[in-house]
């Protein structure tokens, strides 16, 4: 027999908080609008049903939430970077985290080609949404 604790709610809470991060922020700057509503459709960040690998566990949970946090950083990188290439290194990590989310059962199918271009039109929105507003009253 083998004991094992349960996530806690803090960490689904901040599982949630990821996904919808990436959903907001990350997804946004990379594909279309009706790609990212797709992604939902299909499940992309969200336990595999069919498979029995995600447990909820307070290891799997630690899991989930570093393999998101690094793969925000590396894209958050690459995007301080001028768009220049990831070093081999990051590549290499950015890969290897992808296969942890999966191995716990977070379907996450993309590699890191799908990220090395940015969506012009989602970028020119995002940065219209960085704009500070002069005043309150609209005109």
């Amino acid at each position: 027999m083998k004991t094992v604790f349960s996530s806690t709610e803090e960490q689904e809470q901040e599982i949630a908080s990821l996904v919808s991060r990436f959903y907001e922020s990350v997804f946004p700057k990379y594909f279309t609008e009706s790609e990212i509503l797709h992604f939902r459709e299909i499940g992309v960040l969200e336990p595999n049903q069919s498979s029995v690998t995600y447990l909820a566990t307070l290891r799997d949970a630690f899991q989930v939430m570093i393999c998101l946090q690094v793969l925000m950083s590396i894209l958050d990188k690459q995007k301080r970077e001028d768009f220049i290439m990831m070093e081999s290194k990051s590549e290499e990590l950015f890969q290897h985290n992808i296969t942890l989310l999966n191995e716990c059962g977070i379907f996450f199918p993309f590699y890191y080609d799908h990220f090395s271009s940015i969506n012009q039109e989602a970028n020119n929105d995002m940065q219209m949404m960085d704009i500070q507003v002069a005043n309150q009253y609209l005109v």
